[in-house]
C-alpha cells in the first residue's frame, strides 16, 4: 500500500510528533510504503492532495482535526456510490474536537486509531454542498463549500462569532464560548424549503447535520448517519433562555428529540434563508452570509476505516 500522510503541524500539540509516530512505526510494521509529509500551508495541503493520485498513491491519511477534514474535502477526488472515488482517505485524530472521527465510533486514542487504519477498508461517505444564491435563488458570485460535518445558522454561527472575537487560548473551548454566545443569543426568522417539507420557524438554532457531532462531543443529530443520503435537520425554536440553557446539557447527551420546541426533520436539499441575515456556519467556516442552497451528495468521498456510523465494519 503506497500511502500519503499528511500531517497539520497546528494540530496535536507539543505531543504531536510524538502521536503521529505512532501511527508511522504501526503501518511500517504492516509493510505500507508510507511518504510523510509535514503541510507548510493550506495551499500545499491542497496540491499535495490534488496530486496523490497522479503519484500513486492508494491512500491519502490525514493527521489533524476538523478544520483539517474539512479543508481535504474541498479537494478530495469526488465519487459516488456507484462509482466510488479514487482516493480514499483515512483519519489519524489530532484535533481538539474531532467530531466527525468520533461519529465513527472508531477508537481515539493513538494506538486504537493507527489500529482502526490498518484494518480498515473503502466506505463511501456522504458530504454536503453549500451555495450561496440571491433572493431569486439563483447563485451568488461566491465560491461553493463541500462539508463534512454540518452547516447552520443561529447558536453555532453566533459561537464562532465568538471565537473570532476571543483570546487564542479560548479557540478550542468550545464549551466556554457556547456559554459565552448564550448572553447575546438572539433569534432568527428562518424559512426552510426542501425536497420534502417546507417550514418558517422563529429559531434560535438549525443545523443540517451530516453527522451526529459537533463541539468536542455534542450530540446534536442522534442516529445520524454519514451513508443514507441525506441530512438530519436540528431545529431549536426561540424560547426562554433559562429553558434554552436547560435543555442545552439534553443536547451533549444527545437526549433533546423529545422535549417541546426541539425537533429533527430529514431532507436531502433544502433552501436556507433567515433575517437578520447571517454568515452560514459550514464546519466552522464562516466564509457568506445566506440565503444558501444545501445538497447531499451521496457516497461522494470514500472514507478508509473499520467503523462507521459507530458500528464495526
Amino acid at each position: 500500500m503506497k500511502v500519503l500522510f499528511l500531517e497539520n503541524p497546528h494540530s496535536g500539540g507539543k505531543g504531536g510528533r510524538k502521536v503521529v509516530d505512532i501511527a508511522l512505526n504501526r503501518f511500517a510494521k504492516v509493510g505500507w510504503d508510507t511518504t510523510p509529509i509535514t503541510t507548510e500551508s493550506p495551499q500545499h495541503a491542497e496540491e499535495l492532495i490534488k496530486s496523490a493520485t497522479d503519484e500513486g498513491y492508494e491512500l491519502l491519511v490525514i493527521a489533524g482535526g476538523d478544520g483539517t477534514i474539512h479543508h481535504t474535502v474541498q479537494h478530495l477526488p469526488i465519487g459516488s456510490n456507484e462509482e466510488p472515488s479514487k482516493l480514499p482517505f483515512a483519519i489519524f485524530p489530532l484535533g481538539s474536537g474531532n467530531d466527525f472521527f468520533r461519529g465513527t465510533g472508531a477508537p481515539r486514542d493513538p494506538e486504537g486509531a493507527a489500529e482502526n487504519i490498518v484494518n480498515g477498508r473503502p466506505a463511501p461517505v456522504d458530504i454536503g454542498i453549500v451555495e450561496p444564491i440571491d433572493d431569486d435563488g439563483k447563485p451568488r458570485d461566491q465560491r461553493r463549500l463541500h462539508f463534512i460535518n454540518t452547516v447552520g445558522v443561529g447558536m453555532d454561527s453566533q459561537t464562532l462569532a465568538t471565537r473570532e472575537k476571543a483570546p487564542k487560548f479560548m479557540s478550542a473551548r468550545y464549551e466556554v464560548l457556547f456559554l459565552l454566545t448564550l448572553m447575546r443569543l438572539y433569534p432568527l426568522e428562518v424559512s426552510l424549503s426542501t425536497d420534502r417539507w417546507d417550514l418558517d420557524v422563529n429559531a434560535y438554532w438549525v443545523l443540517v447535520c451530516n453527522n451526529e457531532f459537533i463541539g468536542t462531543g455534542m450530540n446534536v443529530a442522534p442516529g445520524a448517519k454519514t451513508n443514507d443520503g441525506e441530512f438530519d435537520i436540528l431545529i431549536v425554536e426561540k424560547m426562554s433562555k433559562f429553558k434554552f440553557i436547560s435543555y442545552m446539557k439534553l443536547v451533549f447527551k444527545g437526549t433533546h428529540t423529545e422535549v417541546d420546541g426541539i425537533e429533527i426533520h430529514r431532507a436531502k436539499e433544502i433552501v436556507l434563508r433567515c433575517s437578520p441575515n447571517q454568515r452560514v456556519a459550514a464546519d466552522g467556516d464562516r466564509s457568506f452570509e445566506g440565503p444558501v442552497k444545501i445538497r447531499c451528495l451521496p457516497g461522494a468521498v470514500t472514507l478508509w476505516t473499520s467503523w462507521l456510523n459507530r458500528e464495526k465494519l
